[in-house]
């Protein structure tokens, strides 16, 4: 049945006596009050979450008013960028706010959600809201905000609907009682002092903080240490830092508390985290009136952002894998589970936010790989920790494909570059708190060898180890051996990435996909599908040296990715600040992906992620790298229904040199600035470091390079765009990136490229049509009606990479393959590693369906086997080949 979770349908009904009138459409409400700025709706509803989601009409809403003036570089033109959500510059919501009130109390400022394209192009906003029903009638009050009055009222809007809500509740309580709870249990603490008194490190971070200047060590340290201690020198560091969060009148500081930032947001759970802490580990430093004082402060705070929580389920009040998200519930959950027994307000917001936390879990990309590898699952993992301390180890976030991964995901992607992640500089702290949680909660084959090679890689590369809390607590003791990194590429077809560390300089990452996920992506909000487009592109590093590069700017710009261009850019978005409302089917995909023993063969489509006026009907990237050397090559392709300018883009971190006969280097640098851009200094070098050669394949003809500093917007983190006053380049301090362009003279309906990057200049080489690596390997493309011919084989298939001297055949959408009198013939295309022994083959066949061998003289098949994660082919069926 349609609409069964409908209760409401309203919309206004102005007539020639009343323009203010609205219609109850289902006859469900008991009583409507409405003018121009106010709704005043009144229903009986069973106690429980409800759910709003309200249109604007075509038209309503000025988009110009969410734009914001940024600073472009290298120029310092002020340039539009937007719509936004929140205008940090001036401190006050972009989008509309309207105050929410049930029962006559305050929730919150409603948001209208980002909007998408078409909501842009029409000009129209949509807000997708909750609200707790707790009484027999419910009065839901919505005002919108003085300053947006003159850009938005109640008759612009199109239809409310009330429905009932899908977000899910789950008890957890604790499993004893007393103190603490959080990370330990009482009966564990005795051990654990036993064993920090004699750990030097332990004992290192102890004279630091009783030494070192107040905040020099992250609190949940210092807490641990006076649990462990008792020393009152290290209490009176705690009782200081709480007593100053619990006379704090606010915490969020904010002129409005209603906005984005303000007190509703991460900043404030981290002070609810500390708190909680505090109560947990060491409530013995606090006397009767301020732990009064504590629990006044965390139960308005733990209301505060459980209403938020409730209410914003378009921004942070839905099951994601976001951690902006995850950051704020991390800390007020834990809040909860240390004043459990104390408050009711803990009592009643834990079951929501251990709620959202189970089915967040079951977001989490199932091979274990997000975008960002730690950044996404920290506060996570944080929460995971503390819960099956405080309620025993629970079911619903242990049975976890994602957390079955994800310590393999972490090694073998840890020498691919990563924009977010070089940000850790030398350190390895998100990936040594990982996999330590791992190796206490969720133990996977490995896991505590993964862990030491972190904390070798930190100490070889930093010189020594900052061990934090999770290291303390939950890391492998003793000695042992650690893991190796892995050789082979790590196929996250989740997300649509392949990473990959070759034998030669050059490690990479090639993503072309729903960054957030393919399997969750149609059910998570609008809001935490907040990734810049993937578009096929690209990120190297030489020799350990980040080279091709990501540009970290405000809002979205695909004309800043290793990838084509069309016109301006070219993607759906292009030009907004965030995607907004935009189904995931809007996005690139890998089609064809075999990891072989030498080569990594991938084709992506990205013609669904553009945008439909440049009218492309099909663009397309393929990409080949030799394992062995490094050395990749690049087809880019596209045809369209009229004329654009295509070009496809590489940019670097250094500098970027013409060599002649169209061969170029392009070179890493700035990578202290780079990774620095948050936090100062990271221990790195901003010298030109690390190089790649790209040679043109297909050339020369009158297609053109051009080497050019790319346009793009700094974030407030370069000391650009954070504070309207400070808004000049002469404020800025920011990286310089060099563009590679090569792009066609004139618009074109139809255009292609081929080059290489590679360590060495001159390593690929093409003649005929057949590309050329090391060692006599070669590629060919195929073309219709035309047999490839290699190594005694006939081949009818879309491409072919032969590797003589290991006299291995690897054939991509493969129809028909011929050896002598041998044939096997494909019902649909198959991707196929062959070895030739003696006189005959063997190898295996990825398909995307069983029993796809028509016919076969000479050749016999094994029983197909399916493997929905197959770590070498995006297909999931696979069967052995054999000549008989």
């Amino acid at each position: 049945m349609l609409n069964r979770d409908l209760i409401a349908y309203l919309q206004p009904s102005p007539n020639r006596f009343n323009g203010t009138e609205w219609r109850d459409v289902t006859g469900r409400i008991t009583d409507i009050e409405a003018d121009a700025d106010r709704l005043v709706l009144t229903v009986s509803l069973p106690p429980g979450l409800y759910r709003c989601r309200l249109q604007t009409l075509d038209g309503a809403f000025d988009m110009n008013t969410a734009m914001i003036p940024m600073v472009r570089v290298p120029d310092g033109a002020l340039e539009p960028v937007g719509p936004w959500d929140f205008d940090h510059l001036s401190g006050v919501m972009a989008m509309p706010m309207a105050r929410t009130y049930v029962n006559g109390r305050l929730l919150g400022g409603m948001w209208f959600d980002m909007p998408g394209p078409e909501d842009i192009e029409a000009s129209r906003l949509n807000a997708d809201f909750g609200f707790e029903a707790d009484a027999d009638e419910t009065e839901l009050r919505l005002e919108f905000v003085e300053r947006d009055r003159s850009r938005i009222d109640w008759q612009r809007i199109k239809f409310i609907e009330i429905k009932t809500d899908d977000r899910k509740l789950h008890e957890l309580a604790p499993i004893g009682k007393g103190h603490p709870r959080v990370y330990l249990n009482a009966d564990e603490a005795e051990p654990l002092r036993r064993r920090l008194a004699g750990d030097p490190a332990f004992q290192a971070i102890v004279e630091r903080i009783k030494s070192g200047p107040p905040g020099s060590v992250e609190f949940d340290l210092v807490c641990l240490a006076y649990l462990v201690t008792r020393d009152r020198e290290i209490g009176a560091s705690v009782k200081s830092k709480v007593d100053e969060l619990c006379r704090l009148a606010t915490w969020s500081g904010k002129a409005d508390p209603l906005v984005m930032g303000g007190e509703n947001d991460r900043g404030i759970a981290l002070k609810l985290y500390a708190i909680g802490l505090a109560w947990d580990w060491c409530s013995d430093l606090f006397d009767a009136a301020e732990q009064t004082r504590m629990k006044e402060k965390v139960g308005t705070y733990i209301r505060k952002l459980y209403d938020f929580t409730v209410l914003q389920r378009a921004y942070m009040g839905c099951p994601t894998p976001e951690p902006h998200s995850l950051g704020t519930w991390n800390g007020t959950a834990i809040a909860c589970m240390a004043f459990y027994d104390d408050l009711e307000a803990a009592r009643k917001a834990l079951p929501f936010f251990h709620g959202l936390f189970a089915e967040s879990l079951r977001l989490f990309p199932q091979d274990g790989k997000n975008v960002w590898v730690t950044y996404f699952p920290f506060h996570l993992i944080r929460y995971l920790a503390a819960a099956h301390t405080f309620g025993g180890q629970r079911p619903e976030l242990d049975e976890s494909p994602f957390l079955d991964r994800l310590g393999h995901a972490m090694l073998a992607c840890f020498n691919a570059p990563n924009s977010q992640e070089l940000q850790r500089g030398l350190r390895t702290r998100e990936h040594r708190y990982l996999t330590a949680f791992l190796t206490r909660f969720h133990p996977t084959p490995g896991i505590d060898s993964i862990y030491r090679t972190f904390v070798d890689q930190e100490r070889k590369t930093a010189g020594d180890v900052e061990l934090g809390l999770f290291d303390f607590l939950f890391a492998p003791q003793g000695q042992g051996a650690a893991a190796p990194y892995p050789e082979r590429p790590f196929f996250a077809k989740d997300i649509g990435m392949i990473t990959f560390a070759s034998g030669g300089r050059i490690a990479g990452a090639f993503t072309a996909g729903l960054k957030a996920g393919r399997s969750v992506s149609f059910n998570i909000q609008t809001h935490n599908r907040e990734f810049p487009p993937a578009m096929g592109g690209i990120q190297l590093s030489a020799d350990g040296s980040p080279v091709l590069i990501d540009i970290g700017t405000y809002g979205i710009d695909s004309s800043l990715c290793n990838s084509m261009c069309f016109d301006d850019g070219g993607c759906y978005t292009q030009g907004q600040y965030l995607n907004g409302n935009v189904g995931p089917e809007k996005s690139s995909y890998i089609r064809r992906c075999l990891i072989g023993e030498r080569f990594i063969y991938a084709h992506a489509v990205i013609t669904n992620e553009l945008h439909p006026r440049h009218e492309v009907k099909q663009a397309e990237r393929i990409i080949v790298v030799d394992q062995r050397t490094g050395a990749i090559v690049l087809s880019d392709s596209f045809e369209g229904r009229r004329p654009l300018h295509f070009a496809t883009h590489l940019h670097c971190s250094g500098a970027a040199t013409d060599l002649g006969a169209g061969q170029y280097r392009l070179t890493g640098g700035q990578a202290n600035l780079i990774a620095g851009i948050k936090d100062g200094d990271k221990g790195l070098s901003d010298e030109e470091k690390g190089e790649v050669f790209v040679s043109i394949l297909d050339g020369p003809d009158d297609r053109q390079v051009n080497i050019e500093e790319p346009a793009w917007h700094p974030t407030y983190i370069y000391g650009l765009n954070g504070n309207a006053g400070e808004q000049d380049i002469k404020h800025g301090r920011f990286p310089r990136y060099k563009r590679w362009r090569l792009a066609y003279p004139s618009q074109v309906k139809q255009g292609a490229f081929l080059f290489a990057v590679t360590a060495t200049a001159g390593e690929v080489s093409m003649q005929e049509g057949v590309i050329s690596f090391e060692g006599g390997a070669e590629l060919q493309f195929g073309k219709k009606a035309t047999s490839i011919r290699l190594q005694g084989c006939e081949i009818d298939a879309e491409a072919v990479l032969s590797d003589p001297a290991h006299r291995r055949l690897t054939a991509l959408g493969l129809r028909e393959l011929r050896m002598g009198e041998r044939a096997a013939v494909f019902s649909s295309p198959v991707d196929i590693e062959l070895e030739l022994v003696d006189n005959g083959l063997r190898g295996t066949i990825f398909a995307s369906a069983s029993h796809c061998l028509e016919s076969a003289a000479g050749m016999e098949a094994s029983e197909w086997e399916r493997d929905p994660l197959n770590a070498r082919s995006h297909h999931s069926w696979q069967a052995l080949l054999r000549s008989v």
